[in-house]
């Protein structure tokens, strides 16, 4: 017996090609950005409204950490020079080197990077955003790889293998593991592990926002990379933000690491605004 699909039935596509997909509108980018901010606190970092500042300021304890900044400026073009020396007295008060975020679009006056270069300031970190509306297809890779969701059992694992594909802090394991676990046990984040024989060899964090869903800390050992762990990963976290009735999943991802840029690509995510951080002149 012939065995056909009905008609009714929705044709087989590989999302690797691309779609006429809406682009983000203007209340997704704003969510993107907000959330992006939002993010620092899984990080162990306080997020204020600074109406003084005319955004929101983040702040860390660490000693040197990067996630001090002012971000999500909507500063009028007669305001800048008030608003820079109000950044520059509030974090020097509070011992911190003076940083803004600049949002290619969304930060406002639209020249700000402009005005930033000619008083001084340096850009010291950009990346760019990628968005998505579609889940990829990838295939099974392997008999023994087994994908599980993090557990507040399992968060140390996941934060492990993070410190050691992004270089962070060996000494912040255990602070950052306890956030983790905290963070999935009261549904604020869904984090994954993927294991190949028992081993943890690549791990990812789906933050569901109020608007959008964002991918942060896609991370592969760096003995198992080009293997199509990454990829399978990203797909199934797209998914499951793209489950949560999310219409858009996000993730960020540095331009010049190009491996990982094609790889996001190939899975159907587009490019969106970029994100520099930049610091006060000494």
């Amino acid at each position: 017996m012939t065995v056909s699909r009905p008609g009714s039935a929705r044709p087989r596509t590989d999302t690797n090609e691309q779609h006429d997909a809406l682009p983000p509108t203007d209340a997704e980018l704003a969510a993107i950005e907000t959330d992006r901010i939002e993010w620092a606190r899984f990080q162990g970092a306080t997020v204020e409204h600074a109406p003084e500042l005319g955004g929101l300021l983040v702040s860390h304890s660490a000693l040197g950490s990067s996630l001090n900044y002012v971000a999500a400026l909507r500063w009028n073009q007669t305001d800048v020079e008030a608003r820079l020396a109000a950044v520059i007295k509030e974090m020097s008060d509070r011992g911190i080197w003076p940083s803004v975020v600049v949002c290619d679009g969304l930060t406002m006056p639209a020249d700000i990077a402009v005005r930033l270069e000619a008083a001084g300031w340096n850009p010291v970190f950009s990346d760019r955003n990628m968005w998505t509306r579609h889940p990829a297809v990838v295939p099974h890779l392997d008999p023994t790889l087994r994908v599980e969701a993090v557990t507040p059992e399992s968060a140390l694992e996941a934060v492990k293998l993070e410190t050691e594909v992004f270089g962070l802090m060996p000494q912040e394991v255990g602070e950052q593991a306890e956030l983790l676990a905290n963070s999935v046990a009261d549904g604020t984040t869904r984090a994954f592990l993927l294991r190949l024989d028992g081993k943890v060899v690549a791990s990812a964090r789906l933050v569901p926002g109020r608007l959008v869903a964002g991918l942060h800390a896609i991370g592969v050992d760096e003995g198992q990379r080009r293997r199509g762990y990454g990829r399978m990963l990203t797909a199934i976290a797209t998914r499951a933000g793209l489950a949560t009735g999310h219409k858009l999943v996000w993730l960020s991802v540095i331009e010049a690491n190009t491996p990982a840029v094609e790889m996001y690509r190939s899975l159907g995510y587009q490019p969106t605004f970029g994100w520099t951080r930049w610091v006060a002149p000494a």
